[in-house]
């Protein structure tokens, strides 16, 4: 690979600009990145010259190391390969591994990581009395065939695909079909689509030919949404401004989701750390505008939706041409009549009925997707700027950094590339796309994946703690046929997932950040498992999940902040994410930024969050109903309905020191407390940090 430079010596200029915006003064450093940045980016591409840094030999670039490898760098081979790998680092560095963590806290930890909800008293109960050898096993895969799985799960993805129920950015339009992308990651999750599949379907499933079965085929479309969720300029007028920045946000978010790769950061310049070339994301965006994303190019743009196949189709179309026959024949009758009370205004209502039924159509299902557009390649844009391209095109492709290891697929004439490119991205000679996910897969079970920076693979970004790990479980996954569910139960399985989170402080002078995995991390819930949480323990979680926006509406202008149709029982991932307007709970318990994609969350420590656990109605209305459940429970005594109260909400049975004070927090001597009594016991057992981190 060569890289592009100036042809003067580049060391010498930059040394010469430092030197130069110094001597002005310590009040203008601030300028130099800013200078530096201007210099390189306007004198991109005037020469080649040979790369000396070999940047291609980062590790992330290169094959799979091979099974054999993996196997010699592993002292014991009578243990799973996981901890195989695991237990060999822990003995370089001389760290003691934690021991194996209690049922309760196990069957808690592993509900939460595949679920998001926890355990009933019921489901612990049988957990714990349980001492068959396959009692984990059977939990993992009991919790794995459960619906709240793909739930859990496909949130994680959602947050990869930027999604959301609007458009955000300039115009703030409701997106009314987004939920049916929703709906088809949380099935694909829980059926353990294979991931190869998973991918192709989403880059390229209009692409596809039929299957024959009409689920099958309305997924494969449905999922191309993940290519047209994004924000949206909609009233840029420059229109080809719009169409390039629609394509650099599709190459961003596919290449961060799928390759761990920045490749929007070569729009510009060649990238300033990987082996990326200025050409190569042009190379890609020829891709992605020989794709139709938008509808049109209005004064205010729309973006695609498609007509879902469904039996009930031709059903919504004989009711909608007889409504509209109806219409037309009301009017024909007022139109042959001399007169009529009111009957101008009425010929004037039918007149815009008709215009508006016509004008719409039919109320088919639809679904934001791609199509097909106007095939052809991009000239690279000088700078980045559309208005000034470079004379000759360049060839619709792929990444070329990868081609000594993966040749670049040979793309038909006539299509846009997206197919070659999902083909190309999850060919198992590719470096990085099983790499990336079990990646992903490991931080959703320990809080941080193998390398801590989850979507950025390149030099920029952190190596991995245990690369051989890392390759094993990545041709692991390959090799079960991209099956997700097979990879939850490897990870799942393995000792160190199973170990406790108590502190060593020997280990802690060591390794204090846990990079060896000597014991498990203390994890805090996201926001999503914290609310719902808040509506399960009060039984108060709705298992339906009505849509967004009703199906005759058309929202076209602002989404309103607050409404009461987002104020809704059910699980938080079918909630309506709106661009501009958060919950207060995933405000103050670091949500996603839905207007892009989310590599990781968050996890601040703030005063906000208590005092969000102990005022706000949702934590009040909890702590309430559940109240209310214990003090009607008169048949049981007070300390058997405080010891289910600590079960129901940290999974484990109350200490007798816990049973002392809480008991007397409810001031009962010998008396049956009242509702309030429990609801003020029940708000501080919420109020607790044990509520919402997983040990």
């Amino acid at each position: 690979m060569m890289k592009r430079v100036p042809a003067n010596d580049e060391g010498a200029v930059e040394a010469g600009i430092l030197r130069h915006v110094s001597e002005m003064g310590p009040t203008v450093l601030w300028l130099v990145p800013i200078v530096l940045s201007l210099w390189t980016a306007s004198t991109v591409g005037s020469e080649v010259i040979d790369d000396s840094e070999g940047r291609e030999a980062h590790w992330a670039f290169q094959p799979l190391l091979s099974t054999q490898s993996i196997a010699e760098t592993v002292a014991n081979g009578d243990v799973p390969m996981v901890d195989g790998l695991i237990d060999s680092s822990l003995a370089r560095t001389g760290l003691q591994p934690n021991p194996r963590a209690d049922k309760y806290t196990l069957i808690r930890r592993v509900t939460y990581d595949l679920t998001g909800l926890p355990p009933t008293p019921e489901e612990i109960d049988a957990f714990v009395s349980d001492s068959s050898r396959d009692a984990y096993v059977k939990l993992v895969d009991r919790l794995l065939a459960s619906p709240a799985y793909g739930e859990r799960w496909g949130r994680y993805w959602l947050d990869l695909a930027r999604y959301a129920d609007s458009n955000g950015a300039d115009e703030n339009h409701g997106h009314p079909n987004a939920w049916r992308y929703r709906d088809y990651v949380i099935r694909a999750f829980n059926q353990d689509t294979p991931y190869d599949q998973f991918i192709t379907e989403q880059l390229a499933g209009d692409l596809l030919p039929k299957t024959g079965d009409l689920a099958s085929d309305q997924d494969q479309r449905i999922a191309t949404g993940f290519l047209a969720l994004g924000p949206k300029m909609l009233a840029e007028q420059d229109k080809g401004k719009m169409l390039i920045d629609v394509a650099d946000e599709q190459i961003d978010v596919v290449s961060k989701t799928f390759m761990g790769l920045t490749v929007s950061c070569a729009r510009c310049h060649d990238h300033k750390f990987d082996p990326i070339l200025q050409e190569d994301y042009f190379a890609m965006a020829g891709v992605f505008l020989s794709t139709k994303t938008m509808a049109n190019t209005n004064h205010v743009s729309r973006w695609v939706e498609v007509t879902i196949d469904s039996p009930g189709n031709q059903e919504i179309v004989d009711e909608f041409e007889a409504e509209v026959a109806r219409a037309k024949e009301e009017l024909a009758t007022l139109e042959a009549e001399e007169a009529v009370e009111d009957g101008d205004d009425r010929l004037k209502q039918l007149k815009a009925r008709i215009k508006k039924l016509e004008s719409e159509g039919a109320p088919l299902p639809k679904a934001m997707s791609v199509t097909e557009g106007e095939v052809g390649d991009v000239a690279v844009h000088i700078r980045g700027v559309h208005t000034n391209p470079r004379d000759t095109t360049t060839p619709r492709g792929v990444n070329r950094l990868l081609a000594e290891h993966l040749p670049s697929p040979e793309i038909d004439a006539t299509r846009s590339g997206r197919l070659e490119l999902a083909e190309w991205l999850t060919d198992p000679r590719h470096p990085l796309t099983a790499r990336v996910m079990v990646n992903r897969l490991w931080q959703g079970h320990f809080g941080h994946g193998l390398v801590r920076t989850p979507s950025n693979f390149g030099l920029s970004g952190e190596a991995p703690s245990h690369p051989e790990l890392l390759d094993w479980l990545a041709r692991e996954f390959i090799a079960s046929g991209w099956s997700v569910k097979h990879m939850h139960r490897v990870i799942l399985s393995s000792e160190a997932y199973r170990r406790s989170s108590v502190a060593n402080p020997a280990n802690a002078q060591v390794d204090p950040e846990n990079r060896w995995l000597w014991r498990q991390n203390r994890q805090r819930l996201e926001a999503e498992p914290i609310h719902d949480t808040l509506l399960f323990v009060a039984s108060r979680l709705e298992q339906s999940h009505p849509l967004p926006f009703g199906p005759e509406e058309k929202v076209r202008g602002v989404v309103p902040a607050k409404e009461g149709r987002f104020a809704r029982n059910s699980r938080s991932v079918y909630l309506p994410v709106i661009r501009t307007n958060g919950y207060d709970l995933f405000a103050a318990f670091d949500g996603a930024d839905p207007s892009m994609h989310h590599q990781e969350r968050v996890n601040s420590v703030v005063p906000s969050q208590a005092l969000f656990m102990l005022n706000s109605p949702l934590a009040l209305d909890a702590a309430e109903d559940l109240a209310g459940r214990v003090a009607d429970d008169t048949r049981r005594e007070v300390e058997e309905r405080l010891d289910e109260l600590t079960l129901r909400l940290f999974a484990r049975p109350a200490r007798p020191q816990e049973l002392e004070i809480l008991s007397e927090a409810l001031g009962a001597d010998g008396a049956e407390p009242s509702n309030a009594d429990w609801a003020r016991v029940c708000r501080t057992l919420i109020a607790a940090n044990e509520f919402i981190y997983i040990n």
